[in-house]
């Protein structure tokens, strides 16, 4: 498990910023802020909410992880670890249910009140959806435009022979 979080948090340290370069080269191909046109800002909408949504994800990324090294570290004092216990946690037996990566949490087992996420912010799972159904409907409004705009040219320049 903790493998995985190791190549995960670094790509969601970079992508972010890979995605907000691609922002800025959408808007520099297209001659700057006041000549793009609306394929341009769909396009560069979009890459901006893929960058923030991932960047949500990566601190999501990053709580968990801090979770997982303190599951693993052991030692005295270590059992439950310290983000499952919750009140009254010395009357109950929990155990570490893992990661579970969509939605982004890591989850507690307790006999008595079953399942509950821990040390993720509420807000990280919310915002990852919505911005990250945001920039699919950018992408897919921006590739209709695209499309339509093709098949205009099309029969402009048919009609123009």
């Amino acid at each position: 498990m903790a493998f995985f979080l190791l190549l995960l948090v670094p790509a969601g340290l970079i992508l972010p910023f890979v995605f907000a370069g691609r922002a800025l080269g959408v808007l520099a191909r297209a001659g700057g802020l006041r000549q793009a046109d609306s394929h341009a800002w769909l396009r560069t909408a979009g890459f901006v909410q893929a960058a923030i949504a991932f960047g949500v994800y990566t601190w999501g990324l990053l709580h968990v992880t801090g979770a997982v090294m303190s599951a693993e570290d052991g030692g005295t004092d270590s059992v439950p670890i310290r983000p499952c216990r919750t009140q009254g946690w010395e009357q109950r037996a929990e155990s570490i249910s893992g990661v579970e990566y969509v939605p982004l949490r890591f989850v507690c087992e307790a006999d008595d009140v079953g399942d509950h996420p821990v040390s993720v912010p509420g807000f990280v799972n919310p915002v990852f959806f919505f911005l990250g159904l945001g920039a699919a409907v950018c992408f897919t409004v921006a590739a209709l435009d695209s499309d339509d705009s093709r098949e205009q040219d099309d029969t402009r320049t048919q009609g123009l022979s």
